[in-house]
């Protein structure tokens, strides 16, 4: 009798399991909006129903201090009052994003752990081999905004007024002007893409990310780099700094008149977008649920006025299904790059 009850508790515990597997595997491969989303099981919907009930995670891939860091907290307190939960945010910097998005990417699944990076860092470094993963290791949730566009700057100083005037230097005297990067992302794919295509002759040095590259341009350590506008604006507007043009592929909503890189190297076009990611296979009701309430934070007016004053773009928040879109696309263009990394 014993064994037949042990085994009869056994076939309880497989079927358990192997029903648990099979809706975690479906709703974490199929693409939300689409048949398989749609297909989700009952159980799925329950849980998005009873969700959130506690405190949610933001891991951030950046530190402190710099643009994508601080967009995940407006994000963060913005969704506390469409949620109704709190949540905390950690930023785990280090390796251009990489450190955060290797450590949490197989994550709790339980909705309870997101990722909040920038598009640039993401593809960049699985264009520049930094990590041997890209947007397909996780579950994206939404593209919550525009960057503010990197610029290539310098301190206000120097003698250069467009990015052309500041390659021919580079020309005229080679490996003498420090281009602050971070390895593998998108100031490492700038650098090598002015390299290769624009023929600049910089000294391409390791100077951190955006935040400590702002520090080491303003301290003379690095002569010139490439930082969000957001992050160099208050030094822009005090004189210290100026922008010599945007890399993005055209200016930012609110800056028409900004001057884009590819005028001069026209293959240099990186539009720098912040992405929130939750760990492979959680479950596509609750990242639908998370995508709704970033869609009502994106339609507000105090969302509005945060992205027109710190990012100089209108609202940009995408569906699941747009953002797994866009992701492929700016990882098709990523990989492009690849043969001059």
């Amino acid at each position: 009798m014993k064994r037949v009850l042990a085994l009869a508790t056994l076939l309880s515990v497989v079927m358990t399991l192997t029903a648990c597997s099979g809706g975690t595997s479906s709703a974490g491969s199929a693409p939300a909006g689409s048949a398989g989303g749609q297909a989700a099981s009952a159980s799925s919907q329950t849980a998005a129903v009873d969700w959130p009930k506690k405190t949610i995670n933001f891991y951030c891939t950046h530190a402190s201090g710099g643009d994508t860091d601080y967009m995940a907290r407006k994000l963060a307190s913005s969704l506390e009052k469409v949620l109704g939960v709190s949540i905390a945010v950690t930023s785990v910097g280090g390796s251009n994003g990489a450190t955060c998005t290797t450590q949490y990417k197989d994550g709790p699944t339980d909705g309870y752990t997101f990722i909040c990076g920038n598009t640039a860092a993401l593809c960049g470094n699985k264009a520049t081999k930094l990590v041997d993963f890209g947007y397909e290791a996780f579950e994206p949730v939404a593209i919550y905004g525009k960057q503010s566009g990197e610029n290539i700057v310098t301190r206000a100083d120097a003698p250069y007024t467009n990015l052309k005037e500041l390659i021919d230097a580079s020309k005229k005297k080679p490996n003498s002007i420090k281009f602050g990067i971070s390895t593998g992302g998108g100031v490492y794919i700038e650098s090598c893409v002015l390299k290769n295509l624009g023929g600049t002759q910089f000294n391409v040095v390791e100077a951190g990310d955006g935040a400590t590259r702002l520090t080491a341009l303003l301290g003379g350590e690095i002569d010139c780099t490439s930082l969000p506008y957001s992050t160099a604006a208050d030094y822009i507007k005090s004189g210290k700094l100026k922008s010599l043009c945007t890399v993005m592929s055209k200016a930012p909503d609110l800056m028409p008149d900004q001057e884009c890189a590819s005028k001069y190297v026209p293959q240099l076009k990186i539009d720098t977008e912040y992405v929130i990611l939750a760990p492979k296979n959680t479950n596509s009701a609750l990242l639908k649920a998370m995508n709704d309430a970033i869609l009502k934070v994106g339609q507000s007016d105090d969302w509005k006025k945060i992205v027109n004053s710190y990012c100089m773009q209108n609202p940009y928040v995408l569906n699941l299904q747009d953002t797994l879109s866009n992701l492929k696309e700016q990882d098709n263009l990523y990989m492009s790059y690849q043969p001059y990394l």
